[in-house]
């Protein structure tokens, strides 16, 4: 064969090669899909945080992309401003997003709460403040993340019980990082807090602080949701299958790092900021094995937030909830 035609049989090969290749890498991107996921930090999310690290959710096809804001009403911002796709907050920001006309359905009930010793919302009071328990708080500075949020739902139910009003208090809003610097310098005298924040507040000598009340409601006799994955009513008729392996993904990563202590110690310094000494306290707020979430778990925070005035008239919680059943 002669030479030239040697060499055009091999530059066409190599072409066709590299057609081939290029034509299996675009099928390969276009795979994977971008999934936008806005968050607070807190305990919820270490088995996400761990298992993107990890290229768990890249394999299933998914390019998870997180952004991090202060609280839940900044989640919910996010979604509806179309900066992301998806957010994780406590159930309370996207209630009132729903009354309010924003138009996102909660998926995944990623944590929940339990009487007697499964708490991960917590109400502590410096020792400077001089409040050691909850009916002392009257006429004192106490603080919560946001607006709206499940913080402040914690302090009404909380103070409802022990019979203090609400106007009782003075509420300075402050989201969860600056809470600790707060109490420290006395700016004020009780906060609501969650982990990682609250395993630095309680190590924190210079405040001292007494727990003086555990639980988002004061009646927790039955598991209520305190974690929650929630998008549009438009993203979720778009993008179900999405959303399904993205809680496939999500649910082995939550039951891998119980079933490995070691593991979830380590995330915690990793991705909370733990030292190692308080992330041997660190638990998961997980009291059910599996994510489902119903319009029943929505309708009893939905009561509380009426009893306690956080809501005018009592409001179901139809149209709240898709659990991806179908």
């Amino acid at each position: 064969m002669p030479v030239m035609n040697l060499l055009r049989k091999t530059a066409a090969t190599l072409s066709a090669t590299l057609l081939v290749l290029s034509a299996a890498t675009a099928v390969a991107q276009a795979e994977n899909v971008k999934l936008r996921f806005a968050y607070l930090l807190a305990d919820s999310m270490l088995p996400i945080m761990a298992a993107k690290k990890a290229g768990a959710y890249e394999k299933a096809g998914i390019d998870l992309e997180l952004t991090e804001v202060q609280g839940g009403p900044a989640v919910v911002a996010a979604i509806a401003s179309g900066d992301a796709d998806i957010g994780y907050a406590a159930p309370v920001p996207p209630i009132n997003a729903r009354l309010n006309g924003v138009n996102v359905k909660m998926v995944l009930a990623l944590g929940h709460e339990v009487d007697p010793d499964k708490k991960f919302i917590w109400l502590v009071a410096s020792k400077a403040s001089g409040v050691a328990k909850i009916a002392d708080i009257k006429g004192k500075k106490i603080s919560f993340n946001a607006n709206g949020s499940l913080c402040e739902l914690a302090w009404r139910d909380h103070l409802m019980k022990a019979g203090v009003t609400f106007d009782d208090i003075e509420p300075v809003v402050l989201p969860f990082p600056q809470q600790e610097a707060a109490l420290e310098q006395a700016s004020i005298d009780a906060a609501c807090t969650v982990n990682p924040f609250y395993s630095s507040i309680s190590a924190n000598k210079a405040i001292d602080a007494t727990v003086i009340a555990e639980g988002m409601l004061a009646d927790e006799k039955e598991p209520v949701i305190n974690d929650v994955v929630f998008a549009t009513d438009e993203y979720l008729v778009a993008n179900r299958d999405v959303l399904k392996k993205f809680a496939e993904v999500t649910d082995a990563a939550r039951k891998e790092m119980q079933a490995d202590r070691a593991k979830e110690e380590a995330a915690a310094v990793e991705f909370l900021g733990l030292t190692a000494d308080t992330a041997k306290t660190f638990q998961l707020p997980i009291v059910k094995a599996d994510m489902s979430i119903s319009t029943a778990d929505v309708q009893k925070l939905l009561d509380a937030m009426h009893k306690t005035g956080m809501l005018p008239a009592p409001v179901t919680a139809d149209e709240m909830v898709d659990n991806l059943a179908d």
